[in-house]
């Protein structure tokens, strides 16, 4: 079993596409492992014939374990020398690499709350204007992108404008990153993942649309790869599809601040004085207090109000013929 750095001391093995005796070629993949909720393929090592194989499907691995050996021509099992396992470092509390995948993991989630200090700012965003948008998208015969498509763009651009949000603690150090890597957490059924498009500030509406909808697919099919869920540096959780109108989301580390989407509905809100029934949002950003305070999350959350107010503003690559 490889240690790619980013998994944890057990993996399951699910299946091997090799059978016992079959030649094998090095880089092809050779067996599968199911390690958190991501399905990943290791690859023969070498080349030559699967022999002695030791795990079977279903059984639990540890990093650096022999699971079989790959005999070169004319050699036997008996002519190769024991595999010593390597040994799984101690834990040492909670990891705070960038590339640290397993920080979807609930335990880990259900820690943060607790450890992390953070606080919270709540706005009430009027959705008209994306509204409208979506629905002469719809009559001009775009393809129409979800809520969630459109608020990962939002929130890249507003990022952009205040890098200071598109950041990490670690170690004592802030680190600000220079592309937007934005994570959308995504229901599977036994429980959270959250896949990550990278390169936002960089993608149209239609590529995130595009993209989004590849990793949903891989994620509810267990087939999300290592580098699917790696480097998130913000992340948005939208439970609006679920009747669900405000809610407060527990910050990723090591990023410095996760977005909680409401759903849109119709409320009486005052407008130039006067009451109005508009479609509202309720938008809650919670925030790493190391790595972000009041006065830069404020603005932040302005910013993507006001994108979604105007969302012209956001998508132009988009809004452009």
């Amino acid at each position: 079993m490889p240690d790619w750095g980013i998994a944890p001391e057990t993996c399951t093995l699910t299946r091997w596409l090799k059978a016992e005796g079959e030649g094998v070629v090095q880089g092809e993949p050779l067996v599968e492992v199911e390690t958190g909720k991501v399905t990943v393929e290791v690859e023969a090592p070498a080349s030559g014939t699967l022999a002695s194989i030791s795990a079977a499907e279903g059984d639990d691995v540890t990093l650096g374990q022999s699971l079989a050996l790959i005999l070169a021509e004319g050699e036997a099992p008996s002519d190769v020398p024991p595999v010593q396992a390597a040994t799984p470092p101690a834990p040492t509390g909670e990891q705070t690499s960038v590339g640290n995948v397993w920080r979807v993991m609930a335990e880990r989630l259900s820690r943060s709350w607790a450890e992390v200090p953070h606080f919270y700012l709540v706005r009430e965003v009027n959705t008209r204007a994306l509204r409208a948008w979506r629905q002469e998208r719809r009559r001009s015969g775009g393809g129409v992108p979800s809520v969630s498509d459109i608020l990962v763009r939002v929130c890249a651009a507003a990022l952009v404008e205040h890098p200071r949000m598109n950041a990490s603690w670690a170690d004592g150090t802030i680190t600000l990153h220079p592309s937007v890597h934005i994570g959308l957490a995504v229901a599977i059924d036994d429980g959270l993942i959250v896949p990550v498009i990278h390169g936002v500030e960089q993608m149209s509406l239609e590529q995130i649309t595009a993209r989004r909808t590849e990793l949903v697919e891989r994620a509810r099919s267990g087939k999300l790869r290592p580098e699917d869920i790696a480097g998130g540096t913000f992340s948005i959780t939208n439970l609006g599809m679920y009747g669900v109108d405000a809610f407060d989301a527990i910050v990723n580390p090591p990023q410095a601040a996760i977005l909680a989407v409401g759903r849109i509905s119709d409320r009486v809100v005052a407008v130039k004085g006067e009451p109005s029934v508009e479609p509202m949002m309720t938008l809650t950003l919670s925030v790493d207090h190391r790595a972000a305070d009041g006065a830069r999350a404020a603005p932040f959350l302005n910013t993507v109000a006001s994108l979604i107010e105007d969302p012209a503003r956001a998508l132009p690559l988009t809004l452009k013929g």
